[in-house]
């Protein structure tokens, strides 16, 4: 299904829910859970229409995004040719560094989280624990209520509640940014500078999979598709500021 009128407006209904504003009625809808892999192997949809931890996908987590709050500054670095390294690198104690952000699974603290501090503060072992899960679900409800009318609206077809739930729980429990060597690479499996990861969580949160694709949104596209300058291909892989 090619979709292309109301763009618009889901992008700034969404900008308007993030920012608090008060939600509408929403418009119900029913699918079922996304794929995931056991550890024998099999697949399935897992039937419990909670965010419990019964089931994960078989992939190796990475640890949760750090970053420092002062880097520090260093002089004289220079590569084993003899000219200046451009890219410096701390080394010391990880107790003397503090995590600014999270971001395996993008937009989340923005949507669906209130105290951004105390999410970003936490660990995957809290996100196991289903610390968060309560206002992921409160949150992801109020997404529905203001924004299923408009998805309707533009020819899709907005994931029940539970099934919101079970479509995001692989990806948030925990929140890392998983790789697994034997599939193909592409968000959510690792993250490349060009994949369209945010529209892809957008539509795990809010379309049922079980009639459009994850790439529904991406394809529309609800953000640009790409960037004005091409990524290089050698670390570190992003063009540089202009």
């Amino acid at each position: 299904m090619h979709v292309t009128r109301g763009t618009g407006a889901l992008v700034l209904a969404l900008v308007a829910v993030a920012c608090g504003e008060p939600a509408q009625d929403r418009g119900g809808g029913e699918s079922g859970g996304v794929e995931t892999t056991g550890d024998d192997g099999s697949e399935g949809t897992s039937p419990d229409p909670t965010m419990g931890t019964t089931s994960s996908p078989t992939t190796t987590a990475s640890t949760a995004t750090t970053a420092t709050t002062d880097p520090g500054e260093t002089d004289g670095d220079t590569t084993d040719d003899g000219g200046d390294d451009p890219f410096v690198f701390e080394d010391g104690d990880p107790a003397e560094y503090a995590r600014i952000d999270r971001l395996g699974m993008p937009g989340v603290a923005v949507m669906l989280i209130d105290d951004t501090d105390a999410y970003n503060d936490g660990d995957p072992a809290d996100d196991v624990a289903e610390v968060f899960v309560p206002e992921i679900v409160e949150h992801l409800s109020a997404l529905h209520d203001a924004l299923d009318d408009d998805l309707v609206a533009m020819g899709l077809t907005p994931c029940a509640l539970l099934d919101c739930v079970q479509q995001l729980r692989p990806l948030l429990l925990p929140d890392v940014l998983r790789v697994e060597f034997t599939a193909p690479a592409g968000f959510p499996n690792g993250r490349r500078p060009t994949d369209p990861a945010l529209d892809l969580v957008l539509a795990v949160i809010l379309l049922d999979l079980g009639e459009h694709g994850l790439t529904t949104l991406a394809d529309l596209p609800l953000n640009p598709p790409s960037g004005d300058v091409a990524p290089p291909e050698a670390f570190p892989y992003f063009a540089a500021p202009h």
